[in-house]
């Protein structure tokens, strides 16, 4: 039987409003994975857990069992507040990105304490930097492990055609990469170069994930093939990716 009451370590994924001065607060943790609770006056200027549960915080918060669906936040503290990425458009439209995959791919309850680090990593990279594509795509295929949606990545899942001076479209269908040969059509395809990137960012130590260097182009294709794969296998529309879409646009 569960205690009334706990502690969970926790990223903030979002927070809306309730009541007069509530807040209902969907948090992802190290024990008991994505869940939600109330905090209860919140809103009030006095409030201690203002600060707490503000979206992407790194928290340790204790919780008490509710009578109703939802357990009670009773107090917090801050571990981290990557307050950066609350005050800078495309980094916040980024981290919501982020957010909202977490809460689109990972089931309510169910521990995932890979991807607690998974995420906590994906934050700190981008309160450090300023080219944001290299942590959201090292989380994207790095979370799409997690689900044990790993695409094939090596070869045409199709012919076994080698990823060298070819072009490939990524297939939620297939679960990998298929050649344009096998694809059949010239839209949507992506370079030798953007595989291998993939597949780099995939499986290089953490350290050295800000030394790689994406080209417009690769970011391009890379964006395309992996938002393509995802809303094949999560069904679910994001939408934090048409603001980072319009950003995208915008830098253009």
């Amino acid at each position: 039987m569960e205690e009334r009451n706990y502690l969970a370590e926790s990223l903030i994924i979002r927070a809306r409003d309730f009541k007069e001065s509530d807040k209902i607060v969907t948090f992802f943790s190290r024990e008991k994975g994505k869940r939600s609770a109330i905090a209860k006056g919140v809103r009030k200027p006095k409030s201690s857990l203002r600060g707490v549960v503000q979206p992407f915080c790194h928290t340790n918060l204790a919780l008490a069992k509710g009578r109703g669906s939802l357990d009670v936040i009773t107090q917090g503290e801050t571990i981290d507040s990557f307050s950066s990425l609350r005050e800078d458009l495309d980094k916040i439209a980024h981290a919501s990105y982020i957010a909202e995959l977490i809460d689109a791919g990972m089931p309510e309850g169910k521990a995932g304490e890979d991807v607690f680090w998974l995420a906590l990593a994906a934050f700190s990279l981008m309160s450090m930097s300023d080219d944001l594509s290299l942590p959201t795509h090292f989380f994207e295929l790095r979370f799409l492990s997690q689900l044990g949606l790993t695409p094939q990545l090596s070869a045409c899942c199709a012919c076994g055609r080698r990823v060298e001076g070819a072009s490939f479209f990524l297939s939620g269908l297939r679960g990998g990469i298929v050649c344009a040969s096998c694809h059949g059509a010239n839209s949507g395809l992506i370079g030798a170069g953007t595989v291998q990137m993939m597949r780099k960012m995939r499986e290089v130590e953490l350290p050295k994930l800000l030394t790689l260097r994406i080209n417009p182009q690769m970011e391009k294709e890379m964006t395309m093939a992996i938002n393509g794969y995802l809303d094949y296998h999560l069904d679910y529309a994001l939408k934090a990716r048409a603001l980072l879409k319009q950003l995208s646009e915008n830098q253009e």
